[in-house]
């Protein structure tokens, strides 16, 4: 009788249960997913509140990435909805389509405004043109593609909001996030009449009808149902070492015993930085370039309400820096299923680090400042609260510093050093991904374990060949 391959799963998130799920399916494969918190999914979850079923911040289903649509569809089936999107931005008390349309920039705002939002931008067009200099940060990125007025108005505050200083960024974080090639791609649009630039933006998505955290759910139960082995409300504590590669792991149960399981390979999902804690031996050099990786929190705040829709659309991005939040969204506008009849849920998030004093404040506090700059925007009364209440969560958001590619590559070596184990999804590969690209990425992981005894170099290879050249679709 053969030996199984045992596989570990580090992380219980969209990428983590893709691979479980994927790896299940391998009849000489036995699975185990590790995971801290009780329950699956990671910020990709939902939960029921008082009758309302939500999510923690907005989440849609779309990919440009071919076949993980169509595998999708066969885990969710008829409860997968098809939505149209809309999304808007709001500056200088006017809405805007999202990404910006030419023909609002030069109706919307004010003649001045339009005049220098395009001379700024030629100015830049033609000093890119004339000097040839590849951006050394996402400030230079952006004023490169958008010129310098836009970039003032948007792209700078916004950048401040969702990660810090945009001259210390990298320009990478631009490339991956902003999907809008440019002022030169919208005004030819609108020159040749073109359709929607998919690539750009997404005009229809897909949803679960309650709430999206039944995606990982329904990856969990497959994967339970194909006999993968579920370790929730777990720590764990080290990864054993033998003969230069990953032994086994160490974890804390639920009763705070400590206990030990071999594996064969790994799949890390978890914070990438994690991995000092969990192997003590490694050189001085890893330990340092992990001290390099960070992340940003994220706290959203609810306001359940006794209300129709109160936002214009799904979600509305406010740029500008009196509002401390980035972004509004409306749950019931995703699925008209997760609310009580004429209730809605109005989702506030922003993100920030141990020193932004929003990570600090109780919920009263929180609610005082937030109120105060919501009351401008009129969408609805105090009265109309039926509770309000905020999530927070440490690491989520990846923190492109310059500088950061060189620390992740050394963290990334650890792949091919060690041979069986393969960094992973959003948090564990330090990518900034959505959740089809994490779904993708499980997948590969569970293939390149399943074909290759040294796991390692091939997936830096895939990883470069692949992964690399996700980009964000708004």
């Amino acid at each position: 009788m053969s030996h199984k391959k045992r596989v570990v799963v580090l992380g219980a998130g969209v990428t983590g249960l893709s691979a479980a799920y994927r790896l299940s399916q391998n009849p000489d494969i036995e699975v185990h997913v590790f995971e801290k918190e009780s329950e699956v999914g990671g910020l990709c979850r939902s939960f029921k509140d008082s009758g309302f079923i939500l999510d923690y911040g907005p989440h849609k289903f779309y990919t440009l990435i071919d076949g993980v649509l169509d595998e999708m569809c066969k885990i969710m089936g008829d409860d997968f909805l098809t939505r149209e999107k809309s999304q808007n931005l709001f500056l200088k008390g006017k809405y805007f389509d999202f990404p910006l349309k030419i023909s609002e920039m030069l109706t919307k705002f004010p003649p001045h405004k339009s005049a220098e939002i395009l001379a700024s931008f030629g100015v830049s067009a033609v000093k890119t043109l004339k000097n040839k200099v590849n951006p050394e940060s996402y400030e230079d990125f952006i004023i490169q593609k958008f010129g310098k007025s836009l970039y003032s108005q948007i792209f700078e505050p916004m950048a401040y909001k969702m990660f810090g200083n945009p001259r210390q960024l990298d320009p990478q974080l631009a490339r991956v996030r902003i999907s809008s090639p440019g002022l030169v791609s919208v005004i030819k649009q609108l020159l040749s009449r073109k359709n929607i630039d998919r690539t750009i933006s997404a005009p229809t998505f897909h949803y679960p009808k309650y709430g999206f955290g039944m995606i990982p759910e329904r990856l969990k139960e497959n994967s339970e149902a194909n006999g993968a082995k579920f370790h929730l409300g777990v720590k764990v504590k080290e990864l054993k070492l033998a003969n230069g590669s990953i032994s086994g792991v160490a974890f804390e149960d639920k009763d705070g015993n400590l206990q030990n399981l071999s594996c064969d390979d790994v799949v890390y999902t978890i914070p990438m930085q994690a991995i000092a804690d969990l192997i003590p031996s490694l050189p001085a050099s890893i330990r340092q370039a992990c001290r390099f990786v960070s992340f940003r929190h994220t706290i959203v705040y609810y306001y359940l309400l006794k209300s129709q829709p109160v936002l214009p659309a799904m979600w509305v991005f406010y740029p500008e820096a009196k509002f401390r939040f980035g972004r509004l969204s409306e749950m019931t506008k995703f699925s008209p299923y997760t609310a009580p009849l004429g209730h809605t849920a109005l989702m506030v998030d922003f993100t920030c680090d141990d020193l932004d004093p929003t990570w600090t404040m109780d919920d009263q506090q929180l609610n005082e400042l937030l109120m105060d700059q919501l009351k401008p925007l009129k969408l609805f009364k105090r009265e109309q609260v039926v509770k309000n209440f905020s999530k927070r969560f440490r690491n989520f958001y990846p923190v492109y510093r310059i500088g950061y590619q060189e620390r992740v590559e050394k963290i990334r070596g650890l792949e091919r050093e060690m041979s069986n184990i393969l960094f992973a999804g959003r948090l564990g590969d330090f990518n900034y991904n959505n959740s089809d690209q994490c779904f993708d990425m499980g997948y590969k992981a569970a293939e390149q374990i399943e074909k290759s005894r040294e796991v390692g170099q091939a997936w830096g290879e895939l990883r470069h060949n692949r992964f690399e050249k996700y980009r964000i679709v708004d």
